[in-house]
């Protein structure tokens, strides 16, 4: 990660614990920079687990995250959503073609239009969540409409300009609607492998395969918006695009750095795609909210599991 080439267009957070481990407190520092941005501490409420995320430099709770004591949920909730509002993180079908191995999917509104994946398994909760009843819109905000009372003259004006414009298509295109989002892991090498003709002790190898069998399930992970592939190369031809599907540009990618044999902590990169993110239009927050509440359900993916079979 270290050797990197910088790219300018991707946002960089440190994602770390806190030095005091029985606090369960997890820092968002902007890369290079010691200030912690946001953080996340952890409150036990009646019959929930209670997540605070919260901007440090104002103190305020931009989102909080919660999951029941028994059984199994994941929800993200800002202070201004209605009660019973919600932001559901649910499990992918397997039959779904963007099934993967302990991956999940959330929608939100954005300014982007996006595929949906249809399942039985999308709650109410998922879909009520997508209404336009969020206090999160997304950036630009839809333009007042004023109401007049029409007279003849305006009538036959208004049926003069009925032919559309570019200008109104874009208009109407920037209006919030949902965005699927597919939440999975990825497994990348912790340790570089040995170049071709190149000599390493045993130990080194042995390190190396230890390090790099670490199931991927607990490390790294991708968020990334559905039904909106990269853009092709300049001269690509749409032959190949048909044979082979590009693949969607993540939106977030965590890389693990959490020393081996390290329980109940983290350390990681969060990369974030600025031009991904303005085109979406949701604060940053809320990205950091969604990455922390799936880091810790890989982290304690098997009692997620024994809930859901019980």
């Amino acid at each position: 990660m270290q050797n990197q080439i910088h790219n300018p267009n991707l946002a960089r957070y440190v994602m770390q614990s806190s030095d005091v481990i029985s606090d369960l407190r997890i820092n968002i520092f902007e890369e290079g920079h010691d200030n912690v941005i946001w953080y996340k501490e952890r409150f036990l409420g009646d019959n929930e687990i209670i997540e605070h995320v919260v901007h440090n430099q104002t103190s305020t709770i931009c989102w909080t995250i919660h999951k029941p004591k028994r059984g199994w949920y994941i929800r993200i909730r800002a202070p201004s959503f209605p009660p019973g509002v919600a932001i559901s993180l649910l499990p992918i079908p397997r039959t779904s073609p963007s099934y993967t191995d302990a991956a999940l999917s959330l929608s939100c509104l954005t300014n982007a239009p996006s595929t949906v994946i249809h399942s039985p398994s999308t709650s109410k909760m998922s879909i009520d969540s997508a209404s336009t009843v969020h206090s999160y819109p997304p950036t630009p905000p839809p333009a007042s409409i004023t109401i007049t009372p029409p007279t003849p003259q305006s009538i036959s004006a208004r049926l003069e300009e009925i032919s559309p414009s570019p200008i109104a298509v874009q208009k109407r295109a920037s209006r919030p609607q949902a965005t699927q989002f597919l939440l999975a892991p990825h497994s990348t090498s912790h340790i570089p492998g040995p170049h071709p003709g190149e000599q390493t002790s045993f130990i080194t190898r042995a390190l190396s395969m230890f390090k790099n069998g670490r199931p991927s399930h607990s490390a790294s992970f991708t968020i990334m918006p559905l039904g909106r592939p990269s853009p092709q190369p300049p001269g690509s031809g749409h032959r190949i695009s048909q044979i082979v599907p590009m693949t969607p540009t993540p939106l977030l990618t965590f890389h693990d750095r959490t020393p081996v044999l390290t329980a109940a902590s983290v350390t990681g990169l969060l990369e974030i795609d600025r031009a991904e993110e303005r085109i979406l239009g949701v604060d940053t927050s809320f990205w950091i909210a969604v990455a922390l509440a799936y880091w810790e359900f890989l982290e304690d993916r098997d009692s997620y599991l024994a809930a859901v079979s019980d």
